[in-house]
């Protein structure tokens, strides 16, 4: 299922690819179109991998699926983090601090 899944979000990231390269040649803005149902089927997969909407916003301010997007890392590069978050039971917003001196 996971698979499935996987393929669905690059074709939707291959297909939002397409229509903002198009638009840029025509010199129009935009952040994509699929955005939304690419965000849905990250949520599923986090599901199938038997996690929750909290475990879903810990991942995403992990930025573990924008690094997938862009290609920096593989199937099994992101899917490990997720796993990850999951068994330790992550969730929510990342906390981070800053220190001045």
């Amino acid at each position: 299922m996971v698979e499935k899944l996987l393929n669905l979000l690059d074709s939707l990231e291959a297909k939002d690819h397409k229509v903002l390269d198009a638009l840029h040649a025509l010199n129009v803005e935009s952040d994509g179109f699929l955005t939304e149902e690419s965000e849905q089927v990250e949520r599923l997969i986090v599901y199938v991998l038997g996690g929750n909407d909290k475990h879903f916003e810990y991942i995403q301010d992990s930025s573990v699926f924008m690094d997938y997007a862009n290609k920096e890392t593989s199937r099994s590069e992101l899917i490990s983090p997720i796993r990850q978050a999951i068994e330790n039971d992550w969730k929510g917003p990342i906390q981070t601090s800053v220190i001045f001196s």
